[in-house]
């Protein structure tokens, strides 16, 4: 639009300046060298104007024949580039699709066209590591190291090419140079994670501090992961220096109070210093925040001079503390039943029991209830669906040697990913099924039917038959929860009931006679 008024107001002032020159025509005299010539004045303005044009135009041919040479390289510069950062883009979007053998060539072919070393150099190690060449991207990332727009990323794929490899010496290396020079989130991780995989704790808690001024880790997961190192320290110290163990513990524990191995072991130093009433306020601090069985077990074995009657009680207050978790009513459970108070024991069994789902520890402990009562089909009923329950982790005693958490190192540097990011305690023997005979002990004090001893015939050694339901039960009357004698004969109607169930021997079973002898 803004054109076509310059066009029509030029227009305009062509024709007002014709007009006007048509009506003062007026006459021009040239002379030059002896040549005279007169002429109107308008037609000498249009020679003018026509001259200067084509003076205009000869300039310009003449410019363009003298810079020819110029603007032909700088044509050749620019299709260069254009090829150069096609061949970019190509690079860029097969890295990207992980066809690595082609981004390296398109990564060759843009170095070579492009006069830019900072990118071509980086992306050259980036088509590198897609392709799986790390020794190519390490040499890139070494030359980027000279330039100090690119040493931060160079240190970063140094530092990524190390922990590929395992390399956590040259890991750490790179991410502590990184980490002091700048601010950036992954030379923080780079750096712990390579420390961790070490074993170097301290610094790794040093590193984890810093982390946590410069608000890279949010505070709660800097705390549980300070625990686990901490109580790594701890138990490293050892005997050597057992008051710098027992600090750096109790350190753990206040760090994070639901984190059981912490409160566990501060509580096993405090009481060898016998300070009893440290280590219980521990306890239940941790029992408070997440109870846990080893803490019972711990907080029961705290003073050896305690009776049964004073530790059961000491227990029941745990259990107390916290007493709708599901571990405070198996801890409930487990003190009644070993103090014979059936009452409470069923009390606390009962939520337990109407869930739907239920362990082979929840199975056992009400077998060991049924037992007492003097139920024994309801007890080996119980005690055969403990074999096929669910399976949880038998936390109260990891070691054959009576230790609780026994970690090995490589354990210790899974919890501090485990506890410090998902709030998770790992069980170790319990992955690797080490621990699954063990898993049940209660059921080793159900006895299993005796069964009925087959006459010896001449011909050979006794033979066994197999249990069957109308096999003779243990001698001795037992009463059932409602005081009826069981006098082992049921009817066919209850054999054939839904839950009535009497395990037979395994085919492998060579069975067991009636002195206990196989």
């Amino acid at each position: 639009m803004i054109r076509l008024i310059i066009t029509i107001a030029l227009c305009v002032l062509t024709a007002i300046a014709a007009v006007w020159l048509t009506l003062n025509p007026g006459t021009a005299n040239f002379e030059f060298l002896g040549w005279q010539a007169q002429t109107s004045f308008a037609l000498a303005m249009g020679i003018l104007l026509i001259a200067t044009f084509l003076l205009v135009v000869v300039w310009w041919l003449v410019v363009k024949i003298w810079t020819a040479p110029d603007s032909f390289r700088k044509f050749q510069l620019r299709r260069r580039r254009e090829s150069g950062f096609d061949a970019l883009e190509r690079a860029l979007i097969a890295s990207a699709a992980g066809q690595g053998e082609l981004a390296v060539r398109q990564a060759a072919r843009a170095d070579a066209l492009l006069d830019r070393p900072a990118l071509s150099r980086l992306l050259a190690a980036r088509a590198a590591e897609s392709a799986g060449d790390l020794e190519g991207a390490q040499r890139h990332y070494e030359l980027m190291l000279e330039d100090s727009r690119t040493r931060p990323v160079a240190r970063r794929g140094l530092a990524s090419i190390a922990e590929a490899r395992g390399d956590h010496q040259l890991a750490i290396t790179h991410a502590s140079e990184a980490f002091d020079e700048s601010r950036t989130r992954w030379a923080f991780d780079s750096l712990f994670n390579a420390q961790v995989a070490e074993g170097r704790w301290e610094a790794a808690r040093k590193t984890l501090t810093e982390a946590e001024k410069r608000k890279d880790i949010a505070p709660d997961r800097a705390a549980r992961r300070r625990a686990v190192l901490l109580t790594v320290e701890a138990i490293e110290c050892g005997e050597a220096q057992p008051d710098k163990a027992s600090e750096l513990a109790e350190r753990a524990a206040s760090a994070s109070p639901g984190f059981a191995p912490a409160a566990a072991l501060a509580a096993r130093f405090l009481a060898e210093r016998r300070r009893h009433r440290r280590a219980a306020e521990l306890i239940e601090t941790a029992w408070q925040a997440n109870p846990h069985p080893a803490l019972a077990r711990v907080y029961g074995d705290l003073r050896k001079s305690d009776t049964k009657a004073k530790r059961a009680e000491r227990l029941r207050a745990l259990a107390a503390l916290n007493p709708e978790h599901r571990e405070a009513r198996l801890l409930k459970a487990e003190v009644a039943l070993e103090n014979r108070n059936l009452e409470a024991a069923r009390s606390a069994l009962a939520p337990l029991m109407a869930e739907r789902a239920k362990t082979a520890r929840l199975c056992a402990l009400a077998s060991r209830l049924a037992r007492l009562e003097g139920d024994e089909e309801a007890a080996r009923r119980l005690m055969a669906r403990a074999a096929h329950a669910p399976v949880e982790a038998n936390w109260s005693d990891m070691d054959q040697d009576g230790q609780v958490f026994p970690y090995a190192p490589e354990d210790w540097k899974r919890m501090v990913f485990a506890w410090g990011d998902e709030a998770r305690l790992i069980h170790p023997r319990y992955e690797r099924f080490e621990d699954l005979a063990e898993a049940v002990p209660e059921t080793a004090l159900l006895e299993a039917p005796s069964a009925r001893r087959a006459p010896d015939t001449p011909s050979g050694p006794p033979a066994t038959p197999p249990a069957t339901p109308s096999s003779t039960p243990p001698a001795g009357p037992a009463s059932n929860k409602s005081g009826a004698t069981d006098t082992g004969a049921q009817s066919d109607e209850d054999k054939r009931a839904s839950r009535y169930y009497e395990p037979g021997r395994a085919p492998d079973d060579p069975g067991v006679d009636e002195d206990g002898q196989t």
